[in-house]
């Protein structure tokens, strides 16, 4: 059993590792700048907070004074129309009668209009029962016919609202009403009464203004003595009580402008000493919205006139703040803001320059190992690459010499010369193994080998694969288990990466003396991990990154050709990572391995009808070969006539013409070198070859060029392109696909 507890190793080109002074500095670019940032905005936040401390200490005496000023201009105010009340009380202290003429020029003359919020001055009458006619044909004798005591029936004593001046247009549906009996009124009213000064009732509606919507408001009362009377106890002001002059106030009036023209707070006014929802009598401001840069300020203030007490609570709004002190915070956020960012920038710009030093420096040093490496890596390469191209080439040498002097007998035996006849084959098909070999790692290094990447079944690969190698491993005696799960599709180049899975497998057979071989595939998530278990000789951890290399043979220290060339690691790690994938292995000497290839999944696609390359037809028509090499010429021209094919050969561009026109309509392909003498190139080659037969005919060019502009000439053109040498088995099966 293979033992996989060993971890993967490090596979060639991956990213080098930075030195640790590189990467620790590149982590401080980045780490210093945002440190280097948090202090300055921290310092920053440290002078904004502390100006904008000392911005609200301003702000805070100023808002006390501009409280104290309210609340005093509203006990102001309160006191006016005491005084007010007062001086129309003496009107009545020295007339035992005060006419209608009298009240009307005497609050006149008052100026009550000057008061704010001062609706009007008043006198409510008491009236006896027994009075009560009398009283009533009295004042309808005055122009009032309509005049009556509000409301009617009550036996015991009843107040009339006499007088009221200024007169407006609801003075008379509250001519004669009797205030005593509202319930809003008759407390202020007795406590006047009881103590002989001023008394403030509870909230009521002043229907006697001229105003759109009735507001909220107050009576003042003071009581009216009969004159000469005494007053000094209770009871005596009780029973020489004459009536009440009143002093009608709207609060919205009394509230009117009092905050100035620096409308930057808002005052409400509360009934009484409590603040809750229902005892707010109304907001008193501009109502400024918006956002304050400081804290807004609150404070609650008790007024008591005349026995009777109002709570005002006082809020800073946002224009409270004074442009300059919004200014200077603004100022001091965006200088901190600023400073900040371009002393991170700063920092890491010196982090990032040194950085780039170290880089360069490193990059400097790296650049000369890799260099060093390069020039041994290709002496290395050129030493083994020689050593296996001479190998070939020598005994194709030693066999034609054998041959030639064969030559000279005058009777040579089919067997030996069918024995040398295998003996060349086998030296020109390891010749062309290598040339193959390096041909596939400069294509694949150069990038000029396309992928084209669709999905393929995961059960059909590994049954060719199965079909392939069985065989083999069981020539060996080893057992060949090969796992295709049903359902799962692979998004890969079927060609290339059949390629992979046949080096891995046959690196596995000839590397595994006695057990077995296991090839299988599992799900990773969205990717397929496809790997290949031997019990085979394993390799050790020092050279696990060294078998991807070219030329590399763990165990094949002579190079023995049995054991291949040293190239099937290399083209596969260079075709997976074309691929998209993963190359991992996991190996114990004396033990086995584990290679894996990981590529992304694919969905099933949707299902297609081909026909089969067997049941098409053979290619059939006659063949044009141009090369300017006359061996090559010679070679493909006897194959080709040997497959029973009209073939004409040409080396220059004025022969192909010429044989072109010879064969007329039976010219049916195109086999063509890319690079011609006088710089023509095979492309060339066909369009002149086209426009002489005025079509298109099918054409392949075979070059031993893999540069990326050679196949990208190829591919502008629309033609195939084979490798040379080509053997004659793909050049059949591409003969045979051409129609």
């Amino acid at each position: 059993m293979v033992d996989t507890s060993s971890s993967s190793s490090s596979l060639p080109g991956a990213v080098k590792a930075q030195p640790p002074a590189i990467r620790r500095l590149r982590f401080f670019s980045y780490l210093l700048p945002c440190v280097v940032l948090g202090l300055a905005l921290a310092a920053a936040w440290y002078f904004w907070e502390r100006e904008r401390q000392e911005i609200e200490q301003a702000l805070q005496v100023e808002f006390d004074a501009r409280v104290r000023e309210t609340t005093s201009l509203f006990r102001e105010r309160m006191l006016a129309y005491e005084q007010a009340l007062r001086a129309t009380h003496g009107l009545f202290a020295t007339s035992d009668r005060v006419q209608r003429g009298d009240f009307q020029s005497f609050v006149a003359n008052l100026r009550i209009q000057n008061h704010p919020g001062l609706q009007g001055m008043g006198f409510a009458l008491i009236v006896p029962p027994d009075e009560r006619e009398r009283h009533i044909a009295a004042v309808r004798s005055q122009g009032f016919p309509a005049y009556t005591v509000q409301p009617p029936g009550d036996s015991g004593a009843s107040t009339s609202a006499l007088y009221f001046e200024p007169t407006g247009s609801s003075f008379l549906s509250t001519l004669g009403t009797d205030y005593f009996a509202e319930p809003s009124r008759r407390p202020a009213m007795e406590a006047a009464r009881d103590s002989g000064g001023i008394a403030v009732s509870n909230k009521v509606k002043l229907p006697e203004e001229d105003a759109a919507q009735v507001q909220a408001g107050y009576r003042m009362y003071l009581p009216v003595y009969k004159n000469g009377k005494p007053q000094g106890t209770l009871a005596d002001r009780r029973a020489n009580i004459v009536g009440w002059i009143y002093a009608a106030f709207s609060m919205d009036g009394l509230m009117d402008n009092i905050l100035g023209e620096r409308a930057n707070i808002t005052v409400e006014v509360y009934d009484g000493a409590g603040q809750d929802e229902d005892q707010l009598i109304d907001t008193y401001s501009d109502r400024v919205g918006g956002e304050s840069a400081v804290k807004l300020f609150y404070a609650t203030q008790q007024v008591e006139v005349g026995g009777y007490g109002w709570t005002l609570t006082a809020r800073s709004l946002p224009n409270f703040t004074t442009a300059i002190a919004i200014s200077k915070l603004q100022l001091v956020a965006r200088l901190g803001a600023a400073a900040s960012v371009m002393l991170a920038l700063l920092t890491w710009v010196l982090l990032r320059r040194r950085l780039r030093a170290l880089s360069a420096a490193e990059n400097l040093r790296s650049a000369k190992e890799h260099a060093e490496a390069a020039s041994r890596a290709k002496s290395q390469f050129l030493a083994v690459a020689s050593h296996d191209l001479r190998q070939p080439i020598q005994a194709l040498s030693l066999f034609v010499a054998t041959l030639q002097a064969m030559a000279g007998r005058a009777q040579v035996p089919g067997t030996e010369v069918s024995h040398i006849a295998q003996r060349l084959q086998l030296a020109l098909n390891g010749l062309g193994r290598l040339l193959n070999g390096l041909f596939d790692l400069s294509r694949l290094d150069s990038g000029t080998v396309e992928v084209a990447r669709r999905p393929v079944e995961v059960a059909q690969l590994l049954a060719e694969l199965n079909n392939a190698f069985a065989g083999p491993a069981g020539a060996k005696g080893l057992g060949f288990k090969v796992f295709a799960p049903r359902g799962h599709w692979v998004d890969t180049d079927p060609l290339v990466f059949a390629r992979v899975l046949s080096n891995l497998v046959a690196n596995a057979v000839r590397y595994t003396e006695q057990g077995r071989i296991l090839v299988g595939c599992r799900p990773r998530g969205h990717m397929l991990e496809f790997q290949v278990f031997d019990t085979g000789i394993g390799i050790a951890d020092e050279e696990r990154a060294r078998i991807f290399g070219e030329f590399y043979q763990v165990p094949n220290v002579a190079r023995e050709r049995e054991h291949g060339l040293g190239l099937g690691l290399a083209i596969v790690l260079r075709s997976v990572r074309l691929l998209g994938g993963q190359v991992g292995v996991r190996s114990t000497p004396g033990k086995g391995s584990v290679f894996s290839v990981t590529l992304p999944r694919a969905a099933a696609p949707e299902l297609a009808t081909t026909v089969p390359a067997e049941l098409r037809e053979q290619f059939t028509g006659s063949v044009l070969v141009v090369d300017d090499d006359p061996v090559v010429r010679e070679s493909m021209q006897r194959l080709l006539a040997e497959w029973g094919h009209p073939v004409r050969v040409a080396s220059t561009l004025g022969e192909a013409i010429n044989a072109a026109a010879d064969l007329a309509d039976s010219l049916a392909l195109v086999l063509t070198d890319y690079h011609l003498g006088n710089g023509v190139t095979g492309t060339e080659i066909v369009e002149a070859v086209e426009r002489r037969l005025g079509r298109q005919v099918s054409a392949v060019i075979i070059t031993g060029d893999t540069s990326p502009e050679t196949v990208a000439d190829a591919a502008r053109n629309g033609l195939r392109l084979l490798y040379k040498p080509v053997e004659p088995r793909v050049l059949a099966a591409l003969m045979k696909s051409i129609q």
